[in-house]
Parts: structure tokens; C-alpha cells; sequence
């Protein structure tokens, strides 16, 4: 029988958590947050086990056994006293090749960025869980610009993220799928850079052929090709992420996935159980433009190929996209998401950045499809007039994050909408409305409110598919 370790509680800490985008207040709650151990499943293991590092190994309640890769986590858990015991909504978020830990340490807890991730989610009530993909294989720092070589001091066989990462994800839905306190039916998953590369390749479609693969290969006499193991895929007794959002990862996967100039039909596709959004900018040497001011772009455009080719493979199927949107930002760079989050007076004023306001709207992008797709559906309450029985008046707790629509019928099946759509705000909306007959029916539709396109303060920020040369 698999062990679930669970480590160390590090005390519960006192976290203000902003409505960011909206510019609300913000509301403060005893937050927790924990490291937490647990095991790669037995048939995912690498052989052999490489050891963890020394911080790692002399970690209180990490149980280093050499003959089991045990990954570390942070994870942190709402504040029951605001969000109920649960069971909560999970959030397993991806590190990229810098790590997770502040300063490559530990004892120094999370990088600024996954702090901020982590207290943001678990004041809306999620779980947010942060596997330490490197630690655990014996990689202390960073893990940048590795790719297969005739060196294994130089390859990234041990931790790539097209083969080898990908199991930690299974790793860390098994450990959530253990515990009494998650909502398995409603799990997501947010990637950054390399953990984003490594999400990608965790939710492949089944249509995407997992046979044998290559990827390119730096050996002593120039490059050629190396035969190395497919990805895996997600078990289907665990919970499957509903939403994936990948901030900045690569495209190419140095040909793991065929060519990555290719937007025929084939091997990239996204599970079509999961919605996904990708985030890139211009600026970022992995989307591969050659000059963001040209018109247009030109370049090997790596992501936005694979996210054509996911495209075409979906509609070869006959099936829905699985990619919701594709955002795409004018002279943003690289781990945009690192920056420092720019003052509210400052927003979309020439004092915030250009990466400032990518995580800003990014953050919020993500947030809405959260609560669409993770978070219960609202209660409608109905009060009948007690003069005329086809006067009613409905009412339901909104969110600032969705917009809503109410429909209509008379036989549960030719539904219409009555009135406009509009957005939540928060706090109770109470609509007057009328049956068309006395055994009338009501319901209520709901999205994410839609991405800030055409917002006049974004005007030539957002660059979308036909802006390059593909």
C-alpha cells in the first residue's frame, strides 16, 4: 500500500487577499499553510531514485527513503471560519525553471509570486497545493535552459517537463484525491513556464498519439535525435483538472511533439474534458517573435502553432476547443507574473508596466474561469405574488467575476432569454419577471465575464493570431 505523508504544520498566518482586477476592498483571513509530503505513484518511478538534496533530506518529517521519490508541497487551505471545512475546490499550480522556493531555500518559503498565488486562492476559498518538482531529484536551484544531451550533467532527462514532470502532477491529484477536505469533482491546474511546458504535456487528448518519441539531441558531434518516454496520462479514477491556465510556456518542446512548426492535425491537442488558457507576450523569447513592433510579427512562433495545431486536431474530431483563449500581449516579457503588482492609481497610466498589467488582467482572467468552472452554481430563489401567480420575482448571490442571463419556457425545453445579460456585483440581484403562463419556468445561465479585449485603456495590447505571420 502507497504511504500519504503528511508533513510539518507551519502555522496559520494572517494573509489580506485583494479582489485585484475589480479593485475592490480587500478581506483578510486566517489562511493556513502547510508542507505537506507525499509519494510518485510505484509505476511512475525513475530508476534509479536519485536522492533529494541535503535541505531537503534534513527537512523535519521528510522521510527520504532511497527506494521512494517523496515529493514535497506547500499547501495552503481556506479559512474554515469564512469558507466552511469544506470540501474545497483544489488549485495545484506549477513551478517554473527558477523552483519554488525564495532564494533556492527552503526554510525561506515561497517565492514571492506563489505566496501571493497561494494566499490570493486560498482567500477565495480554494486549496492551492505547490509541489516542489526539484528538491526531490536532487536539484537545489534552478533548472534553466536544459534540454538533451550527450552530458547527463547537462540534461534534463531528470526533471523534463515533457516526460518526467508530468508525474508529479498524477503525484499530487492522488494526494488531493486522499483527503477528506478536497472537492474532487472540482480541480484545477496553473502552470508557469516550465510547469506550464509540464502541465501541457500531463493533459494530452487521447486522440494524441503517445507511441514512441523523439526529441532533438545535442551530441558530441552536433545535433541528431534521442528516443525518450511518452508522457503520462492523468489515471481516470483521479480527479481530472477542469481548468488548466499556462502562463508563458514553451512551444517547441525541442520536437518532442513532432515538428513545432506544424499546424496540421496530430499530436497537440488539449483534453477535451479541461477548458485551458494560455498567456504570452510579444517580448518573450519563447513565443519567438523577431520584432514585436513589426506588422506583422514574424518568427518561429512556437505556442502559437501549437495552439493552431490543438485547434485543427479539435475540429478533425468533431469536438470543441479546448482552448478558451489564447492571450496574447503587446511587449510583455517572460515570467511577466513575477512583477510587482503596480498601485490601483497607477493602472493602465504609464507608471504600471507592461508586465504589471499582464499579471493583473491575467491573474483576473484566471480568476473568473475559477469561479465559473470550480465554484457551486448559484441558488436562484423565486417569490411568488400572492395576487397574481404569474408575477414572481427571483434572486440569487452574484459574483463580480461572472455575468448572467435569465431564460424562459413553458415546456422545459424551448428555453429564450428575457431581458439583457448583465454582470454580478457581489451581492444579491433581485429581477422582477412575469410567466407567460401560470406553469412558466425559470433558469439561470452564467459565464465568465468576457476577457477585456476591447476595453478602450487596452487599446493595442491585446494582439490576437492574425496579428502574425503564421
Amino acid at each position: 500500500m502507497k504511504r500519504i505523508l503528511h508533513g510539518i504544520r507551519l502555522g496559520a498566518r494572517l494573509a489580506a487577499v485583494a479582489t485585484l482586477a475589480t479593485g475592490g476592498e480587500s478581506a483578510s483571513a486566517a489562511i493556513s499553510e502547510q508542507t505537506v509530503f507525499f509519494d510518485l505513484p510505484e509505476v511512475l518511478e525513475p530508476s534509479p531514485i536519485p536522492a533529494p538534496t541535503a535541505s531537503l533530506a534534513a527537512l523535519p518529517g521528510y522521510p527520504n527513503d532511497p527506494d521512494q521519490l517523496t515529493l514535497a508541497a506547500r499547501l495552503y487551505l481556506p479559512d474554515p471560519a469564512v469558507h466552511g471545512d469544506g470540501p474545497y475546490p483544489a488549485v495545484v499550480v506549477l513551478h517554473g525553471s527558477g523552483g519554488l522556493w525564495s532564494n533556492d531555500v527552503i526554510a525561506n518559503g515561497l517565492i514571492s509570486q506563489f505566496e501571493q498565488w497561494g494566499e490570493l486562492l486560498a482567500g477565495l476559498g480554494y486549496a492551492a497545493l505547490f509541489p516542489d518538482s526539484y528538491n526531490p531529484r536532487g536539484i537545489p536551484g534552478n533548472f534553466e535552459s536544459k534540454r538533451p544531451h550527450y552530458d547527463p550533467g547537462i540534461d534534463d532527462d531528470l526533471c523534463s517537463p515533457n516526460y518526467e514532470r508530468p508525474k508529479d502532477v498524477v503525484a499530487a491529484l492522488a494526494y488531493l484525491d486522499g483527503r477528506a477536505d478536497i472537492d474532487r469533482e472540482n480541480v484545477a491546474l496553473i502552470g508557469f513556464s516550465h510547469g506550464a511546458q509540464t502541465g501541457i504535456n500531463a493533459v494530452d487528448d487521447v486522440s494524441v498519439d503517445l507511441g514512441q518519441y523523439t526529441v532533438s539531441y545535442i551530441g558530441e558531434g552536433g545535433t541528431t535525435t534521442k528516443n525518450v518516454p511518452s508522457p503520462v496520462r492523468i489515471p481516470e479514477d483521479l480527479p481530472f483538472p477542469k481548468l488548466c491556465a499556462f502562463f508563458y510556456g514553451g512551444g517547441s518542446h525541442y520536437g518532442y511533439h513532432g515538428s513545432a512548426s506544424s499546424t496540421a492535425a496530430g499530436r497537440y491537442m488539449f483534453d477535451r474534458r479541461t477548458k485551458v488558457l494560455m498567456f504570452h507576450g510579444t517580448s518573450d523569447s519563447l513565443l519567438g517573435v523577431d520584432d514585436p513592433d513589426a506588422v506583422p510579427m514574424t518568427g518561429n512562433l512556437y505556442p502559437i502553432k501549437q495552439a493552431l495545431a490543438s485547434r485543427t486536431q479539435a475540429e478533425s474530431l468533431g469536438l470543441p476547443d479546448p482552448l478558451q483563449h489564447h492571450y496574447l500581449m503587446h511587449e510583455v516579457g517572460h515570467s511577466f507574473d513575477l512583477a510587482a503588482l503596480a498601485d490601483p492609481q497607477d493602472w493602465n497610466t504609464p507608471q504600471e508596466s507592461a508586465d504589471q498589467k499582464a499579471k493583473r488582467l491575467c491573474r483576473e482572467e484566471t480568476l473568473k474561469w475559477l469561479e465559473f468552472l470550480l465554484k457551486p452554481a448559484p441558488q436562484v430563489a423565486i417569490a411568488n405574488d400572492e395576487l397574481d401567480p404569474t408575477q414572481v420575482l427571483l434572486s440569487f448571490s452574484s459574483n463580480a467575476r461572472l455575468r448572467y442571463g435569465w431564460r424562459s419556457c413553458d415546456d422545459l425545453s424551448s428555453w429564450s432569454l428575457f431581458g439583457s445579460e448583465f454582470g454580478g456585483n457581489d451581492a444579491v440581484i433581485e429581477s422582477p419577471a412575469v410567466k407567460s403562463t401560470p406553469k412558466g419556468f425559470f433558469r439561470l445561465g452564467y459565464l465568465p465575464i468576457p476577457p477585456p479585449f476591447d476595453e478602450p485603456e487596452n487599446a493595442g495590447f491585446f494582439k490576437f493570431h492574425p496579428d502574425f505571420d503564421l
